[in-house]
């Protein structure tokens, strides 16, 4: 008899064996289950939906090419599943589709979701939940300063890096230029991401020695931008600083060349004056009056590896619009992401965190397309993330400060002529 079940015991095995072979499968095979990712951004009812869709793109074509790629190598070749979510730009929303993303479709950590005032509360709950979140560009600095454990900052830095350049700018043309700005009119949005600007651009222009004659805060979507810049045009600025998403940016800059505001230039604040819906939509001759911070230095600093070029290209013929900060620091997200992925070799979520905790890539590929390295610091935060001023020409953004990174063979035009 016990000869008899250890045949059968033997045959099953053999059974089993032959059915692994034929099949192609393994033993690890649960390790080549999809990574989910739950990825959470404005795609509609929000000013910022346009941009969010242009996030999506970059998003969903890094998903694309790691997948293509083999996957997670040190997880058998494992896909990344993305399970992406619109947040409509409402932070209860986000904070409702984050607890799905974890309770029901178990993911395995978040990317997302842009907005300063939608990620700081949702990234609470990732917190709780103890999985991890990928900042992609929220620039709250509260963000990466409450201690959490399992929220983490690569592409994007606080606000007030954004606005230290663009005083540091008018600081460097008011030296370099023989020709400069005495007083500022700050025009942003009344959002946690507006006040943080404003905050360090009021003390930062203070110190300069540039006089602010306009601090105005504003309400996002407002329908009619006129009074606010008819008060621009009364204050008679050298420069006018305007932080807003596309909607209200392409809204003010349209009024204020229209009220023929005098002064040196506009400069925007690496949002609404970069995303692809601005150029088009108030037209080159009002574009060309317009400086904007960037935290992208642009084609003709970055496009220069096999790697970029293929990101470039793809984007480009996909949807027709060239990749800007927002879509390359997306893309970036997510191979910062995969790093992590392969250095856990888990889909554990604590496993990530703490690879995620030890993220340092410096000189490769994907640093090379950002033009920074990711050093994660013990807050969650990267700060190896610069911001450079561009001037727009025509449909292109040409760098032009600082020096080491701008374009050269263009030459800065200031004043930028904003009243003819």
């Amino acid at each position: 008899m016990k000869n008899r079940n250890r045949f059968r015991l033997n045959g099953l095995a053999a059974s089993l064996a032959a059915a692994v072979v034929a099949t192609g499968a393994s033993f690890s095979a649960y390790a080549a289950d999809p990574v989910k990712v739950g990825y959470l951004i404005p795609l509609s009812s929000s000013a910022a939906s346009s941009i969010g869709r242009d996030m999506s793109r970059a998003t969903q074509l890094a998903v694309k090419h790691i997948n293509d790629e083999g996957g997670i190598k040190s997880l058998n070749g494992a896909k990344i599943q993305l399970v992406e979510v619109d947040t409509r730009g409402d932070p209860q929303v986000a904070i409702t589709e984050a607890e799905r993303l974890i309770s029901n479709a178990k993911v395995s950590a978040l990317i997302g979701s842009f907005q300063s005032s939608v990620t700081f509360p949702a990234t609470a709950v990732a917190e709780k939940h103890q999985v991890p979140w990928v900042v992609d560009l929220a620039a709250k600095k509260e963000i990466t300063e409450r201690g959490y454990k399992y929220v983490f900052r690569p592409t994007q830095v606080p606000a007030s890096y954004n606005a230290q350049s663009m005083v540091d700018f008018v600081k460097y043309a008011n030296e370099t230029t023989g020709k400069p700005a005495k007083t500022v009119a700050m025009l942003y949005e009344n959002t946690d991401w507006g006040q943080d600007m404003a905050n360090t651009l009021r003390d930062g222009f203070k110190k300069i020695g540039v006089e602010v004659v306009l601090d105005e805060a504003y309400p996002p979507n407002t329908a009619d931008l006129r009074p606010l810049a008819l008060k621009v045009k009364g204050r008679k600025p050298d420069v006018v600083t305007v932080t807003s998403y596309a909607a209200d940016a392409v809204q003010l800059h349209k009024l204020l060349a229209q009220m023929r505001v005098s002064g040196m230039a506009y400069i925007g604040s690496a949002a609404g004056q970069i995303d692809s819906n601005f150029i088009p939509l108030v037209g080159e001759k009002i574009a060309n009056t317009v400086y904007t911070t960037n935290g992208w230095a642009g084609y003709d600093s970055v496009i220069n590896t096999p790697f970029a070029k293929r990101f470039w290209d793809e984007f480009v013929a996909a949807h027709k619009v060239e990749p800007n900060e927002l879509s390359v620091s997306a893309y970036g997200a997510v191979w910062v992401l995969k790093d992590a992925l392969e250095r856990a070799a888990s889909a554990d979520p604590k496993a990530i965190r703490d690879a995620l905790a030890t993220t340092k890539i410096v000189d490769t590929d994907i640093t090379k397309l950002l033009g920074y390295n990711i050093i994660i610091d013990e807050t969650g935060q990267n700060t190896e993330k610069g911001f450079v001023m561009q001037q727009i020409e025509g449909k292109a953004y040409r760098t032009v400060w600082p020096e080491n990174l701008a374009v050269k063979d263009y030459k800065m035009v200031w004043p930028a002529n904003t009243s003819d």
